[in-house]
């Protein structure tokens, strides 16, 4: 269980990194294409809660020392904000940990897809926190569009980090639900 943290750790970081050089979908008005929320959310319904919450911190953390921007001296966003902000849809991919220790592909898929309408909340909770830190509320359509384009584009995204997360359990001896060889 603990190698498997510890590449999803990696996993996370890499992705985020990874993201950094993906360019913005046009189509979708210059929304993100967001792998980190997908690796989140596995790793939340796959992991015990004390492993859940610690995946938490990290990709929180992360998030907001490379992603958040920092504008001068006056903090706009403080760090680990983004954890809490994590927390909550992480929350909601736990509470249907036992549909996923069911072992059938079926759930595995529906949880793909819940994570994925799960993650606008992300960028939405974002822009709410900077609308009131920074006392403007900003409304155009090019803002919808980079709230809800990550979740479109996480429907195709998240089954296939599914399906890939899965055996890289099993090959590191990971079973969730059941006692692990280490």
């Amino acid at each position: 269980m603990i190698r498997f943290f510890c590449v999803l750790l990696l996993l996370i970081l890499g992705a985020f990194l990874f993201q950094f050089y993906l360019p913005p979908v046009l189509l979708l008005h210059g929304a993100s294409i967001l792998i980190v929320p997908s690796l989140y959310f596995y790793g939340a319904v796959a992991l015990p809660f004390p492993l859940m919450l610690a995946l938490t911190l990290y990709t929180g953390l992360v998030h907001d020392l490379l992603i958040v921007p920092q504008a001068g001296l006056r903090v706009e966003f403080p760090a680990g904000l983004s954890a809490v902000v994590y927390l909550l849809p992480g929350l909601v991919m736990h509470g249907l940990r036992p549909l996923f220790l069911r072992y059938r592909w079926t759930w595995h898929l529906f949880l793909a897809e819940l994570s994925a309408a799960l993650t606008p909340i992300l960028p939405a909770a974002h822009y709410i926190i900077l609308s009131f830190e920074r006392g403007e509320f900003f409304y155009s359509d090019a803002i919808i569009w980079r709230i809800l384009g990550p979740g479109v584009m996480s429907l195709v995204i998240a089954p296939c980090l599914f399906f890939i997360l899965t055996p890289l359990a099993q090959l590191l001896h990971f079973r969730p639900g059941l006692r692990s060889v280490s």
